[in-house]
């Protein structure tokens, strides 16, 4: 019998006529195929014509999103044997034929992940059905997310790495011009583990000292070897994907779909680009070996900090060396694929070279304010007086090198096994953030090296059971890095040993291994149950070589230690209707770390290394006064100590002399001491400066001040760890077919990552307390429309969404740097804000607005506040951004954001044009700006060691123009920062300005 419009008489609406039906939004657990066929016929509002016999015990996979009638019904029949044809409104199903296997000819196995898109047109693209999905994913996910595909990751990946993330909602790349990598922050989190970024399942991320600017988290990558990018905003409850406090970056790279065209099983993709707005860099030749007081110009008074080191010094190139058609910028790709025999082989070689880059020209304003005192706080609001527009940024360079190899073996219809290396070698300019001179002239530093490999094994399965829907990622990194920020000199030495040394590159092994796994259990076709984890395992070491006994500058130690981590998640969902869906999970994470740096030192007995326990402060205060008592009182204070018997002798016989000529005494007593509570913590009340405690002390003259009461203690190299759940809840209601609002609450703990395990200098352990983990709290709510029935774009390649997504995250324990410089936890951290998207792709035109706006970023904690102004209580317990020399202040992030693209389709999609316009607002942090404009003399010192960075308001224009010459060949120029801008990234802890005007002709051919 027909399984169709008989026996199921609600689903007899024929499909509308066209010639490429729309997407539909389809939402069908894995059960019995003939159910879920029924299921996708309502949703899909198309007629069954299918024999009940041949789809009689079998099992689909299910399928759920916004995917077009042929994405569905290929992962609806994965595994089926079936094939199916759509005519006329009418589904019909047959058995796929199995041709004989021969030599040189196999059939081609399904696999659940890869697309085989087919029906009544020609075969499409994979790569393109793949962006397509990433992009729709932005609104069918039940969670805030952002995606940029291939083909818009190499129009706008700019000129250094972090542009990358330029034009994605609230994701910003801190210190952007001076680190080569990706530091990333999402809605305002930065930091080491807070926004892991994942590349095919691995993680390599190195945390970088930056002096007492703070730390970067870096991740190399090649962008000539991306093929999609997508950013999950806050925790995840994707348990296979390692998420924290502020959200992932997953990035895929490219493989063999990215270079086979439909039907074909051999292909090659040749790319080459150049582009202007790049000089060479004049690499300076460092003094190693010589003896400093044989050097002309050396500075001869300061061999450890030679920052007017002439061997360093440039004459910056100006506008008038920055020709049109320079082509400085160079870069190659290629890359082919095969697949025979049920197996897909795929290689790329990507490189690039590009010299210094050019700053902007225009709108200098805020960064040429010559009125302001010369001092740390004001240095970026006079960068252009040092860093002229339009001139040379030195130390902006880069070569990039890599290889990717990727092998798939189809064992099965439902399974496969991937293997993957990823090779790739950078050399970049970098320099200290504390030795880019303003006032004595640019500097050129040697090129940092990074050397990263990345090895995978994917395994799928996913049969005709609802017991097994399995995926598993078997990874390992090794990234060996030497660069520039050790916290020395190119060139150091000292007056005991006047040879000079290189000192200031830093090197680094960093190993990872890890496992991400998970598998859903579908129980019936309304709830469905995944158990989910990730483990790695970090080692950390250095080639470098500490001497105790030799002074080494600013130098920090080697950093070597050993950590692993873990966390398991059950989730749960549960559909009982159909306009509602609930989620449920919990996770259990722990970690543990070890600094194996700090043991080597142990068992060396090296008694120079110690830690510092502050046990409080006591106060001073001074007195002034004539007369016996105030004599009497300034002797027993300057002779304390002594014997009671000596001391009062004295005074009985100098006492007549005085008061024969008395005269006004003045000295300094001790008074009460500030004492924190059993928990650490200090309060104000407690303080003796503020409290009025010495108001009442005959003499007193108003002034106050304290001293640290430090302990010098042993260094221990304990193992350290922690362990803790954490729930999720989430529901989603759907309106109609077009509108749904979801809400979710998540919690995750981030522990203590390496560097915060790790001994170093500018930042370091607290023997009196340990690091408590931290602690979110995700509040997220959704509302998703889909507007294509509203403004009648029923077309497949047409689109029209709008997303509105109001968050709040809430942190305790936030791990941060104390006045002392020592790690501590600080009591919370709260950002909030809405974020808006929307679009609209009729075919031929095409416009994507994403806009944010954070209401609160606040950091509160009594006992930071009270130490950070310990003079004044100038400081408020709740602060925007952070408190005065922590981490977190450098980390402040744009409270508006715009971006905006649109563009247009020509001459049957042969010609595109398109433009992008990115708005950030400018740095509004009062309590910093009121501090920084005070007058010389009235100068609060609390920013002594680490002032952030701020920025004016900022606008820039890109655009691009691209056209097919043939099926084969396609040409692509584009222009970014048109406008030519000169403007500090936000985020930045470097006083380098961003490239200007920039345009990069690309040509690409695929065979």
């Amino acid at each position: 019998m027909l399984l169709g419009a008989a026996a199921l008489p609600a689903l007899a609406t024929p499909l509308a006529a066209q010639a490429r039906p729309a997407p539909v939004r389809v939402n069908i657990p894995a059960q019995p195929l003939g159910d879920a066929l029924a299921q996708f016929a309502q949703q899909a509002d198309i007629q069954l014509g299918v024999d009940a016999a041949l789809v009689a015990g079998l099992h689909s996979p299910g399928v759920t999103g916004r995917v077009d009638r042929a994405l569905a019904l290929d992962r609806l029949l994965a595994g089926t044997g079936l094939d199916w044809r759509l005519a006329d409104g009418v589904l019909t199903l047959q058995r796929r034929p199995v041709p004989p296997v021969t030599p040189g000819k196999q059939q081609a196995p399904l696999v659940t992940d890869a697309l085989r898109v087919q029906g009544g047109d020609a075969p499409r693209d994979v790569a393109e059905v793949r962006a397509e999905r990433g992009h729709d994913t932005v609104f069918d996910a039940d969670f805030s997310s952002g995606y940029k595909d291939r083909a818009e990751i190499e129009r706008y990946k700019g000129v250094t790495t972090s542009d990358l993330l330029t034009g994605m909602v609230n994701v910003l790349s801190g210190d952007a011009r001076n680190s080569g990598a990706l530091d990333p922050s999402i809605r305002g989190i930065q930091g080491p583990g807070r926004v892991p970024v994942v590349i095919d399942g691995t993680e390599q991320a190195l945390t970088v000292w930056r002096g007492y600017n703070g730390a970067s988290n870096r991740a190399y990558v090649d962008p000539n070897l991306i093929s999609g990018l997508q950013v999950l905003r806050g925790p995840t409850d994707q348990g296979n994907i390692r998420s924290s406090t502020g959200g992932t970056v997953v990035i895929n790279t490219l493989d063999a779909d990215d270079v086979l065209r439909p039907g074909r099983n051999f292909g090659l993709d040749l790319r080459v680009e150049g582009g202007n707005n790049s000089t060479d860099p004049r690499l300076p030749t460092l003094l190693t070996g010589r003896d400093y007081r044989t050097v002309p110009g050396f500075p001869q008074s300061s061999p450890s900090f030679a920052l007017r080191d002439p061997s360093l010094v440039i004459v910056p190139r100006t506008r008038d060396d920055n020709h049109f058609v320079s082509l400085g910028d160079r870069a190659v790709r290629v890359a082919g694929a095969i697949r025979i025999e049920g197996l897909d082989l795929f290689g790329a070689y990507a490189y690039r070279e590009r010299g210094n880059y050019f700053s902007g020209t225009s709108e200098a304003g805020y960064y040429e304010q010559s009125d302001l005192p010369s001092n740390n706080l004001n240095r970026i609001r006079r960068m252009a007086l040092g860093f002229a527009p339009g001139n040379e940024v030195p130390n902006t360079s880069s070569d990039l090198e890599s290889v990717l190899l990727k092998a798939t073996w189809h064992i099965a219809d439902d399974q496969y096994l991937l293997v993957s290396l990823r090779d790739s070698v950078t050399r970049y300019g970098e320099i200290m953030p504390s030795r880019i001179p303003i006032d004595t002239g640019n500097v050129q530093w040697p090129l940092s090296k990074v050397h990263a490999r990345a090895y995978n094994a994917e395994y799928k399965w996913q049969p005709e059971s609802r017991w097994i829907d399995l995926k598993a990622n078997l990874w390992a990194t090794d990234t060996r890095s030497d660069t520039y920020n050790s916290g020395g000199m190119p060139n150091f030495a000292t007056f005991n040993d006047p040879i000079i040394i290189d000192n200031a590159r830093a090197n680094a092994i960093n190993n990872r291994y890890g496992l991400n796994a998970s598998n859903t259990v579908r129980f019936g076709s309304t709830f469905d149950l995944t158990l989910s984890g990730n483990w790695q395992h970090e080692k950390l070491a250095s080639h470098d070589v500490y001497d105790a006994a030799r002074f080494q500058g600013w130098r920090q130690f080697p950093r070597a230690g050993r950590r692993e981590e873990f966390l398991v998640r059950l989730d749960g969902e549960w559909r009982p209707t159909s306009f509602l869906k609930l989620n449920a999970g919990v996770s259990y994470a722990g970690y543990w770390a070890v600094d194996d740096f700090a043991r080597s030192q142990i068992a060396k007995g090296n008694a120079n290394l110690r830690s510092v326990a502050y046990r409080g402060y006591e106060s001073f205060f001074n007195v002034s006064g004539t007369g016996e008592a105030y004599f009497e009182r300034y002797w027993r204070t300057a002779l304390t100590g002594l014997p009671t018997e000596d001391v009062d002798q004295f005074i009985g016989m100098m006492l007549p002399d005085y008061l024969a000529s008395p005269y006004e005494l003045s000295w300094e007593e001790a008074g009460p001491v500030w004492r924190p509570d059993a928990q650490g913590r200090y309060s104000r009340a407690g303080n003796p400066c503020l409290n009025g405690s010495l108001k009442s002390v005959a003499g007193n003259d108003g002034t106050c001040r304290l001293q640290n009461i430090v302990e010098v203690v042993p260094i221990t190299a304990p193992r350290r760890s922690d362990h803790r759940w954490a729930p999720s809840l989430s529901a989603t209601v759907y309106a109609d077919e077009h509108t749904r609002a979801y809400a979710r609450y998540i919690e995750t703990w981030r522990f203590p990552s390496m560097f915060e395990s790790t001994l170093g200098f500018s930042a370091s352990f607290n023997p009196l307390a340990p690091l408590q983990p931290e602690h979110a709290r995700l509040y997220e709510v959704g509302l998703v429309r889909d507007l294509r029935s509203l403004l009648h774009l029923n077309q497949e390649d047409q689109r029209a969404d709008i997303k509105l997504t109001f968050y709040r995250n809430r942190i305790s324990n936030v791990v941060e740097r104390s006045t002392n410089l020592q790690f501590s936890n600080i009591r919370e951290q709260t950002i909030a804000g809405i974020e808006a998207e929307a679009r609209i792709d009729t075919g031929g035109f095409y416009t994507q607005v994403g806009a944010a706006f954070m209401t609160t970023n606040q950091v509160c904690d009594e006992s930071a506040a009270a130490l950070a102004d310990r003079k004044n209580g100038s400081v408020p317990d709740c602060v925007k951004y952070g408190f005065p020399d922590g981490f977190l202040l450098t980390q402040a992030t744009p409270e508006q954001t715009v971006n905006w693209t649109m563009g247009g389709r020509f001459l049957d999609k042969r010609l595109e044009l398109g433009g992008r316009l990115t708005y950030y607002s400018r740095y509004n942090n009062p309590f910093f700006e009121r501090i920084a404009n005070l007058p010389r003399e009235q100068q609060i010192d609390v920013y002594s060691l680490n002032v952030p960075f701020s920025w004016g308001a900022i606008v820039t224009a890109d655009a691009y123009v691209r056209y097919n010459l043939n099926n084969r060949f396609s040409a692509e120029l584009v222009g970014t920062n048109l406008n030519d801008r000169y403007y500090a990234d936000p985020l930045t802890r470097s006083l380098m300005p961003a490239p200007g005007r920039t345009v990069r002709l690309s040509l690409t051919g695929r065979f």
